[in-house]
């Protein structure tokens, strides 16, 4: 984690793991039907046959074994129960959006901000798939927890443990993708993303709160939200990105550390042409003959940008007063 990039610099860089726009914009497509196909059947079917048989034949006896011989185990399987829950994920996406502004990056804190549009996913998912009508005063309840009734409690589908699980720890990997330097710093973070994600999916159908079908809801359900904020994220980093480049390219104000505001590279060019024409000696011309007239850099250079007659030459010679050598706007 020392090798993470945090300084301004990396605020419109991208590191080596991050997924492209165009494989989250697919995987997003490939999801959101998917989940739809996914609620139409669960709202025509509480459970399936082999779901039912691997609850009572299967799941059922190894918790029953679990709770009666190791009953620590059986603390640690709700411990990381907990990781997925709503209390939790809402405190870790105003914890890391938090860490992200005090280092200086906007764009990931208002990724995680974006993140917590898992909540009303699931509601209104729990709210469109469950087998009897929810008032809105019930659903509430039911955020709340009052009572001790959660969402779960009174709609299975999707597992809300599952989709706040994949789009919390999926986003945080991939905040240290984009800060990490190296490859493997951003497949590490995915690996043990996945590694929870799972974990946490699993802990819910041993402890008999979902069927799995219901578990797959909540990944598709998360993957297509995180594939969304993704596929909206890379190209406008990179836009970003090129934009500052440019500016430092052919901004002295940019060069200088400083940030530029909006229209000032042009603006520093302009004024470092005005006050080479008040300064000249009399008789000396602004331009050598053989500069094209009308040239002005714009952002990252114009024409003759980063040769010796555009941006650092406007003719004559230093011996004799001339303005050879000089930056515009320097």
């Amino acid at each position: 984690m020392s090798r993470l990039v945090v300084h301004d610099d990396a605020a419109h860089r991208l590191g080596g793991a991050v997924p492209s726009p165009a494989a989250a914009f697919l995987l997003a497509v490939i999801a959101l039907p998917a989940l739809f196909w996914l609620v139409m059947l669960k709202r025509t079917t509480i459970y399936t046959a082999p779901e039912e048989w691997l609850m009572t034949n299967v799941v059922e006896v190894v918790h029953r074994w679990v709770e009666t011989n190791l009953p620590p185990l059986e603390i640690a399987i709700v411990g990381i129960s907990a990781l997925g829950s709503g209390w939790f994920v809402a405190l870790a996406f105003a914890a890391l959006g938090l860490l992200a502004l005090a280092r200086g990056r906007r764009d990931l804190a208002l990724l995680l901000a974006l993140g917590t549009l898992c909540f009303p996913m699931e509601w209104a998912l729990k709210y469109f798939t469950s087998a009897e009508a929810i008032n809105p005063v019930a659903l509430v309840s039911a955020m709340l927890n009052v009572n001790d009734i959660g969402l779960d409690d009174i709609a299975d589908f999707p597992a809300g443990h599952a989709l706040r699980a994949t789009v919390l720890y999926g986003i945080a990997a991939f905040c240290v993708a984009r800060l990490a330097h190296d490859h493997r710093q951003g497949q590490i973070a995915y690996g043990v993303a996945a590694i929870l994600i799972g974990a946490i999916s699993a802990t819910r159908v041993y402890l008999g709160a979902h069927y799995p079908m219901d578990v797959v809801g909540g990944w598709i359900a998360g993957a297509s939200l995180l594939a969304i904020l993704v596929a909206i994220h890379v190209p406008a980093r990179r836009r970003a990105g090129a934009r500052a480049r440019a500016c430092r390219e052919g901004c002295p104000t940019a060069a200088s550390g400083r940030r530029p505001a909006a229209g000032a590279c042009r603006s520093q060019a302009a004024r470092g042409l005005i006050a080479a024409r008040l300064h000249r000696p009399r008789g000396h011309p602004l331009r050598p003959p053989n500069v094209r007239r009308g040239w002005l850099p714009r952002g990252g250079g114009g024409r003759g940008a980063g040769n010796d007659r555009g941006a650092h030459s406007l003719g004559g010679d230093p011996a004799d007063g001339g303005l050879e050598g000089r930056p515009i706007g320097g």
